[in-house]
């Protein structure tokens, strides 16, 4: 009877479901974009049937869907940063498990090292807020992200357990300057929106002078450009603090995030920054690519 309740509250959405059918047309159903053509025609197919009120949906696969619909599907620059970035999630989270500490650890090791094992978890939930075109809900999450690097990266040098009791992430941001110079700007862009007021209300709202309107800005494709754009820079700074700690052990981990050793201006943070600026000539972007060493 304990367990009953357990039932009513189902984890949804364990997969990544980023391609999405009929997704501004009714009855929308989602997947995994790296799906084989073959099944996404025949959930297409299923989909038409039933909005058609067809009987068979072989008959509709045959008469309704393209044969070669789906076998050249090109990956827009948001999906491919995307997928970037929950790669590189997955891939910090294993490295951090393989660079883990053996043996019996001081407590701000301990405490360290389960933080950053901790952090891709918290980037990647970051990263789907941002595909959804939010901001203003990704930048407290990425805040929180750079206050636990921090934190981490002050505990590991700490022998005894008291100070690790007290210490406080937003004291700890100072102290990544050594090894990533614009980690105060950095959080001071995180933590333009955190507490909410009356002189930020101007960033959600969107004024239309021909129709003389004015309209709340819940989610649009710029935000998902700058929301991405900031998440690309987490995983710069969580290298970085990695290089530091683990030295020459951290090799695989900056490789296989950065394809290249760092610091690198060819590195994949940077490089997906600059084509999101490219793309977007958005001074916002600009401003964060500022932000990158």
């Amino acid at each position: 009877m304990d367990e009953e309740w357990k039932k009513q509250f189902p984890i949804q959405s364990l997969a990544d479901l980023e391609f999405v059918i009929g997704q501004r047309r009714g009855n929308a159903v989602g997947m995994e974009r790296d799906g084989p053509a073959e099944f996404k025609r025949r959930v297409l197919a299923g989909k038409l049937s039933f909005e058609m009120h067809l009987s068979s949906i072989d008959y509709t696969l045959k008469r309704y869907v393209k044969p070669d619909l789906y076998e050249a599907s090109e990956l827009s620059l948001g999906d491919e940063i995307s997928r970037f970035l929950r790669d590189a999630c997955n891939f910090l989270m294993i490295e951090f498990k393989n660079l883990h500490t053996q043996g019996e650890l001081p407590l701000g090791i301990l405490g360290a090292e389960l933080t950053l094992y901790r952090l891709p978890h918290l980037l990647d939930t970051a990263r789907m807020l941002a595909n959804r075109g939010l901001l203003l809900e990704v930048l407290p999450l990425l805040r929180l992200c750079l206050e636990m690097i921090a934190w981490a990266h002050t505990a590991f040098y700490l022998s005894d357990d008291n100070p690790v009791f007290e210490l406080k992430a937003q004291s700890c941001i100072s102290s990544l300057k050594e090894i990533y110079p614009s980690a105060g700007k950095l959080y001071g862009l995180l933590s333009e929106f955190a507490h909410w007021g009356h002189a930020i209300h101007g960033e959600f709202m969107h004024f239309d002078a021909d129709q003389e309107t004015v309209s709340v800005v819940n989610a649009s494709v710029g935000y998902r450009a700058r929301s991405l754009a900031l998440c690309l820079v987490l995983p710069d700074v969580c290298v970085e603090v990695a290089r530091k700690i683990y030295q020459e052990k951290s090799e695989s981990l900056v490789k296989r995030v950065q394809n290249v050793g760092c610091p690198d201006p060819g590195r994949n943070s940077c490089r997906y920054v600059a084509r999101i600026v490219n793309v977007c000539g958005l001074s916002e972007i600009n401003e964060i690519q500022s932000l990158l060493p």
